[in-house]
């Protein structure tokens, strides 16, 4: 319950309170790239990112896979689809790193999250981010690489307090090529360049940025 005081998500509501609303819940402790949910399953539940990282991505009309959003301590996965009538899960989660989860059952959200509509308010305004985060993409679409490479680490950056120059997750160049839907080649030679100019550094898939300011900058480009 502690864990979950600290999430925004929950502000104004007592530990008694949240012990309610996650009544029947189980932590579950997820290993790299270990599966928590798979598109097209049937969603018995739903949950909280407790620490660590999930993807979540569903295949393109290519049958590639394609990252839509990195959910981050805090974040709320299929929630609002449990009021669905016959729910399935609209993407695959996979856990970026050690991860845990608080996976709690449907009937849970039915019985007791259905009502809180303060707490309803404040998931859809998580939802709403993530919307607005794939809607600056898309305005990105004819964005040199490089600027959608650096959008992509300052709105990571964004989600997480403490130290804001470290994505605290293990970012695969893949992961960031299937995220934006470039070639794995095309962001290596990117970032590459970014490291031998001192503009980030990375380190057993950990990256960190040196020179915000130059982030910054790559962000603002329009064109290539």
């Amino acid at each position: 319950m502690s864990e979950l005081l600290n999430f925004k998500v929950f502000e104004g509501y007592s530990a008694d309170q949240l012990l309610d609303l996650c009544t029947s819940g189980e932590i579950i402790v997820s290993k790299h790239k270990q599966l928590l949910y798979q598109m097209g399953q049937k969603a018995d539940s739903f949950g909280i990112v407790l620490s660590g990282a999930y993807k979540l991505s569903r295949p393109n009309p290519n049958g590639e896979d394609t990252i839509v959003h990195f959910s981050t301590p805090g974040d709320i996965i299929a929630a609002f689809i449990m009021a669905q009538p016959s729910p399935i899960y609209p993407v695959s989660s996979y856990a970026m790193g050690p991860s845990r989860f608080l996976k709690i059952p449907r009937e849970v959200f039915l019985q007791k999250w259905k009502s809180q509509t303060d707490l309803i308010f404040k998931i859809q305004g998580l939802l709403s981010t993530r919307i607005g985060s794939l809607q600056t993409q898309k305005t990105l679409l004819k964005a040199p690489l490089s600027a959608k490479i650096a959008f992509l680490l300052i709105d990571i950056l964004n989600k997480y307090e403490g130290d804001e120059s470290t994505l605290p997750l293990p970012l695969t160049r893949k992961e960031i090529a299937d995220s934006l839907g470039a070639s794995v080649e095309s962001v290596i030679r990117i970032m590459s360049d970014w490291s031998k100019k001192g503009i980030i550094e990375t380190q057993d898939q950990q990256i960190k940025v040196l020179k915000l300011d130059k982030i910054i900058e790559e962000m603002s480009a329009t064109s290539s």
